[in-house]
C-alpha cells in the first residue's frame, strides 16, 4: 500500500512512518523543508520526501498526481495552541487552507484513495465534569483559535465526504506524548528541564497549571490507532483517539521525578498558564475499539520513561 504523510518530519508524522514501514508499508511524505529532518533520519533512506507547503495548491496538487497514493494521513498543521492564538491567519492557512488544498486536488486528479484528516480534541471546547468522558457526539465549541481551526477543517474535510463522495475518515486525538515531541509541550518541558538539570543546570523547574487533568496517550499507540482506523473504519467516521483516562499534570510532573530520583524545586510560571483551560477533559475510546479492536497498549510509566531518554540523549 502506498501511504503519503503531510508533516512527516513532525513528532506524530515521524512515528506514523515507523509504524507504516514496521507493517512493510510502502511511506512517502511531505515536508515543507529538507532542513528539519532530524525526527526521520534514522528512516531517510526508507521514505521518499516532497518538499511542498500544504499552502501551495499548485505544488501540491503537482506531488498527488505524481505519487498517487492510496492512503493519506493529513497530519501537516499549525500544532502548537499557543502560536495559533498569536498568528491566527497563519493558523488558519496551513490547518483549514491546507486541508482545503488536499482535499481539491484529491478530487479534481479523481485519485482512488482514502483521506485520514487528523483533527483535535481542542474542537470540543470546553466540557464539563458531567460530559466526560468525551464521546464523538459531544457537541463541537471551541474555544481556542487552534480548537476553531482544527473544526473548521474537519468540518470541511466531512463535506467533501459528504458533497463529493470521497473517502474521509477524521480522527479527534487528545495528548499524545513520546520522544521526539517538542520542549514547548508540557510532558516534553518537563521532561528536557529534569535532563538539563541532571547534567547541572540549576536544580529549579518552571511549570504552569499543575491541577488540570487530560487525556494522555503514547504516541506510538496515537498511529497504530491511525493505522487501524485506515485499515478498517467506515468512510466518513469520525473516532477519538485517546486513553481514556484523565491524568493530572502534577502526576506526569511526579512521574518524571520519580524516575529522575533528584531533589528539584518547583516554581509556578502565570505566562505558562492558558486561561481557557477545561479543568479535566478526558476522551471516550469505546467507538474506536468496538469498530477496529484497538485499543492503548504502552503504560503511562513507560512513555514517561523513553521520553525522559529522549531528553537525555537531545539536550
Amino acid at each position: 500500500m502506498k501511504n503519503l504523510i503531510t508533516g512527516i518530519h513532525g513528532f506524530v508524522g515521524s512515528h506514523l512512518a515507523d509504524c507504516l514501514l514496521a507493517q512493510n508499508e510502502e511511506v512517502t511524505g511531505l515536508a515543507r523543508s529538507m532542513t528539519d529532518n532530524g525526527n526521520v533520519m534514522h528512516i531517510e533512506d526508507k521514505i521518499q520526501v516532497w518538499v511542498a507547503d500544504v499552502n501551495d495548491r499548485v505544488a501540491l496538487k503537482k506531488i498527488l498526481a505524481e505519487v498517487r497514493p492510496e492512503r493519506v494521513y493529513h497530519l501537516a498543521a499549525m500544532s502548537f495552541p499557543p502560536d495559533a492564538e498569536k498568528e491566527g491567519s497563519e493558523a488558519f492557512a496551513t490547518n483549514f487552507t491546507g486541508t482545503l488544498n488536499l482535499l481539491q486536488a484529491v478530487k479534481e486528479l479523481q485519485l482512488n484513495c482514502r483521506v485520514l484528516f487528523a483533527g483535535s480534541s481542542e474542537a470540543y471546547g470546553i466540557v464539563t465534569e458531567q460530559e466526560n468522558p468525551v464521546k464523538e457526539t459531544q457537541i463541537l465549541q471551541p474555544v481556542s483559535l487552534y480548537g476553531v481551526s482544527k473544526a473548521s477543517a474537519e468540518m470541511l474535510a466531512q463535506s467533501y465526504f459528504l458533497r463529493d463522495g470521497l473517502d474521509v475518515v477524521r480522527v479527534r486525538p487528545f495528548n499524545h506524548i513520546g520522544p521526539r515531541q517538542n520542549s514547548r509541550f508540557v510532558c516534553s518541558a518537563f521532561s528536557r528541564q529534569i535532563a538539563m538539570i541532571e547534567k547541572g543546570a540549576d536544580a529549579v523547574m518552571q511549570t504552569g497549571n499543575l491541577e488540570s487533568y487530560r487525556d494522555f496517550m503514547d504516541v506510538r499507540d496515537t498511529v497504530r490507532a491511525y493505522t487501524a482506523i485506515m485499515e478498517k473504519a467506515g468512510a466518513g467516521e469520525v473516532f477519538n483517539v485517546c486513553s481514556g483516562q484523565a491524568v493530572s499534570v502534577q502526576s506526569i510532573l511526579d512521574g518524571l521525578l520519580e524516575i529522575s530520583g533528584i531533589p528539584i524545586r518547583i516554581e509556578r510560571d502565570n505566562k505558562l498558564y492558558r486561561e481557557e483551560e477545561p479543568v479535566r477533559v478526558a476522551g471516550d475510546l469505546s467507538l474506536l475499539t468496538e469498530k477496529t479492536g484497538w485499543r492503548p497498549e504502552i503504560p503511562l510509566k513507560q512513555t514517561l520513561h523513553d521520553l525522559l531518554s529522549h531528553w537525555r540523549e537531545n539536550s
